[in-house]
């Protein structure tokens, strides 16, 4: 029979563990599909596309990412925190305005067209939740 097996006690210098990175990341890449899901669903529902500007094609996808890394830094800065809402808010502000802005580098126009987009509003509207989600979690393991 084997010993059991002791507590963690980190040696000194040791990195210390951050589950929270790496489920963030899951986390963060569930919300860019969930997103992309949703964005379809309201294209056939409102008859429109998520960008009708002529821009290439790829400017969605680079603003998509761009935003999940506003989820990911959110997840991981709001984990720790005592409450999730000031993350929650930050994270879901912080996706509404890199996607904005990553259209202000393109074209104004694009920009003006992403301000007021409900797909826009709808990543910014799912961005809430990964923050919170995350914190519940890993609260419930301490």
């Amino acid at each position: 029979m084997s010993a059991p097996t002791p507590p963690d006690e980190r040696r000194p210098g040791a990195p210390a563990r951050h589950p929270e990175r790496v489920a963030g990341l899951f986390v963060a890449i569930v919300w860019a599909a969930l997103v992309f899901a949703v964005f379809g669903v309201l294209a056939v529902l409102l008859d429109r596309d998520p960008v009708e500007q002529p821009v290439g094609p790829y400017f969605g996808l680079v603003a998509i990412v761009l935003a999940l890394g506003v989820v990911y830094l959110g997840i991981v800065f709001t984990t720790p925190a005592r409450a999730p809402g000031l993350g929650a808010v930050a994270t879901a502000a912080g996706v509404y305005l890199v996607i904005v802005l990553s259209a202000l580098v393109v074209d104004t126009a694009l920009a003006f067209e992403q301000a007021t987009s409900p797909f826009v509003v709808a990543a910014a509207i799912l961005a809430f939740a990964p923050p919170i989600a995350c914190w519940a979690y890993f609260r419930s393991r301490r």
